[in-house]
């Protein structure tokens, strides 16, 4: 695709620092600008004047006023493609944008990542009769029930994980929209430095001897990645390792956890600190720049992401950890394991376990070989997720998008990214960026 293609993102409120896809959005521009495109990033006026240059505001808020709004500053800015970033939590748990088709003209390709799916439903949807309205509507292809028209009329889909496929096939099951997966990139800029210098400046930092270990998290607090479990974890390690230090890396107050939520949420793992007596060994750093986030991962000999429902590789936050070289432990989705077992790159470990998480941190910070085999592999796998294959792929996919748009008979599926893996959407399957 030539340059100057200009390409509309659209990112509910731009709050990097309190929301993951806000971020990502933000330095996909980045990368797409290194490509010869020209995005721009869409979002309200107010966060768009606190983002500054390379930022548009279109709406005051995400209701359906406002997505009218939106609709109408989107075609007079002359755009090419325009591409939803979806998750509830960066439209302010609004379904309204899922309306956004039914205000654009065809022809503008409207291109849709989803995120977040299958996780989220609108207040009063677990009732059984809505419930089954939704099955209907989406067995014939209608609307979704999280994202209503956007699933159902973009010109492609991108998911992030194989996850978001399984909802996709079971909830069109007669013709699931074709998607390709792209794996997601990191949320941090890690930059190089001595090793041993982070791990002896860190560890005096904190006042922990030299030979101390180091168990770190990083990403938004949050209760359903189950941190008090990892609190216990590390508690029980103090056994064999009196001197073991747990870094939380990240904050607590996000757009799906305002501040209440969050105080409240960081007053109850130091009370669970204090009830594990730990409370001197837990440290919580808060949110922090890429370059601080950076010297402490090379600081650490494990990282952990416990969550209850397992980490899939959507996880930026693991990615990262891979990225800097530290061994992973993180749960697998339920049932998936029964002990500490390696794989994808991580030591899996089944969820809500605090057993078999204790015995996977004593194993990685015991078993030097089992470390070094986890770092290799992680590294290995964190380069498969690179900015440069990220941007590319999605300048592929707007250039698909818009000869289609065009009529253009020459453009075949055969003519998207060769790093793509063909399938039909009738068959249900996706294309992968490995």
């Amino acid at each position: 695709m030539g340059g100057g293609t200009r390409v509309g993102l659209l990112c509910g409120y731009l709050d990097p620092t309190r929301d993951g896809v806000a971020d990502y959005t933000r330095r996909l521009a980045v990368h797409l600008r290194r490509t010869g495109l020209e995005p721009l990033v869409l979002t309200t006026h107010e966060w768009a004047r606190a983002a500054g240059e390379g930022a548009v505001g279109v709406t005051k808020r995400w209701d359906i006023p406002g997505v009218e709004a939106a609709a109408r500053a989107l075609r007079r800015l002359d755009l090419d493609v325009v591409h939803v970033q979806f998750a509830p939590s960066v439209f302010g748990a609004s379904r309204a944008v899922g309306l956004l088709p039914l205000f654009m003209p065809s022809r503008i390709p409207l291109i849709v990542t989803l995120h977040e799916y299958g996780v989220w439903s609108p207040p009063g949807s677990g009732d059984g009769g809505r419930s089954t309205l939704w099955s209907v509507a989406e067995r014939r292809g209608y609307a979704d029930r999280e994202t209503l028209l956007l699933t159902t009329r973009a010109a492609r889909l991108l998911v992030p994980s194989p996850e978001h496929l399984d909802v996709l096939r079971a909830r069109f099951p007669r013709r699931t929209p074709a998607a390709l997966e792209v794996p997601i990139g990191l949320n941090v800029e890690l930059t190089t430095g001595d090793r041993a210098t982070a791990r002896a400046d860190v560890r005096h930092q904190l006042g922990a001897p030299p030979g101390a270990s180091l168990v770190a998290f990083f990403g938004f607090l949050h209760a359903e990645k189950a941190l008090d479990h990892l609190i216990a974890a590390v508690a029980a390690l103090r056994a064999e390792r009196p001197e073991v230090q747990l870094l939380l890396i990240g904050g607590a107050e996000s757009h799906s956890v305002p501040s209440a939520a969050a105080h409240s949420l960081r007053r109850e793992l130091e009370q669970v600190c204090a009830a594990q007596g730990v409370r001197n060994q837990v440290h919580f750093t808060g949110y922090l720049p890429d370059a601080e986030v950076s010297r402490l991962l090379q600081a650490v000999d494990v990282a952990a992401f416990p969550f209850h429902s397992g980490v899939t590789r959507k996880s930026s936050s693991l990615l990262a950890a891979l990225a800097a070289g530290v061994p992973v432990v993180a749960t697998a989705p339920p049932g998936e394991v029964h002990g500490p077992t390696e794989a994808g790159a991580v030591l899996r470990v089944p969820p809500r376990d605090i057993a078999a998480l204790t015995d996977a941190l004593r194993r990685v910070l015991s078993d030097r070989a089992l470390a070094d085999r986890l770092t290799s592999a992680g590294l290995a796998q964190a380069a498969k997720h690179s900015w440069d294959a990220i941007s590319a792929a999605h300048a592929e996919v707007y250039a698909g998008a818009l000869s289609s748009c065009r009529g253009d008979r020459a453009w075949t599926r055969a003519a998207e990214p060769s790093m793509v893996g063909s399938s039909t959407a009738a068959e249900g399957d996706a294309d992968v960026i490995a």
